[in-house]
């Protein structure tokens, strides 16, 4: 009886002590993927702020060939260089040719918001310029019309008021229209004959209003 109750106590002795060495041992596996679960997220995250330093500074994405961007009005620089008016061709219809420096004229007025006295006189001034060019292959009346806008800008520039530098472009206006009405008097079947007279008197036109709502030096 004795040696059974000894056996029984030496069993659960060892039964105690090899729990106490899994349970250790336990302990210890914990431990260590503890461990190695920190490193792998200091690794981890070591990884990433190293790539977040060696990669460049992020560009758009250029076009893809053929394609086209917003469409963008004149910018500061265009505005500044005034006006840019096609080269008037030496062939062909002459009020075509004035009607695209027309045309430049007043899109360059308009989207630069071109309204003080010296910005409008330096814009009628390049007209004026280009106009010189198509002049000589107009109707006779109206190959002073380069003439009549370069005295218009100048009258402009050094007007002390917003009224005399309006009452200058006026002045041109009208001049533009007398000589409209005078090649309408002497080719009164051509219509068309007009055409170079009539857009130069818009352009003066369209000076006008912008000069009226905006004025000063």
């Amino acid at each position: 009886m004795g040696i059974q109750r000894a056996r029984a106590a030496d069993a659960v002795a060892a039964l105690e002590e090899e729990a106490a060495v899994g349970a250790t041992n336990l302990a210890k596996i914990v431990k260590f993927s503890m461990a190695a679960l920190v490193l792998a997220v200091a690794l981890v995250a070591s990884g990433a702020m190293s790539a977040q330093q060696r990669s460049p500074t992020s560009h758009p994405a250029a076009p893809a060939p053929g394609s086209h961007g917003p469409t963008l009005g004149p910018g500061p620089a265009s505005c500044d260089l005034g006006p840019t008016l096609p080269q008037p061709p030496t062939f062909g219809d002459a009020a075509d040719a004035v009607k695209d420096i027309s045309k430049a004229t007043e899109d360059y007025i308009r989207d630069c918001s071109c309204a003080t006295q010296a910005c409008i006189a330096a814009a009628l001034d390049q007209y004026a310029q280009a106009l010189a060019q198509i002049a000589p292959r107009l109707p006779p009346h109206l190959q002073n019309a380069a003439g009549i806008v370069a005295t218009a800008a100048g009258r402009a520039r050094v007007a002390h008021t917003k009224a005399e530098a309006l009452r200058a472009v006026h002045d041109a206006i009208a001049a533009i229209h007398k000589d409209i009405e005078l090649v309408r008097a002497e080719d009164p079947g051509n219509p068309r004959a007009t055409r170079g007279g009539d857009f130069v008197a818009e352009t003066l036109n369209v000076a006008s209003l912008a000069l009226e709502k905006g004025g000063g030096l």
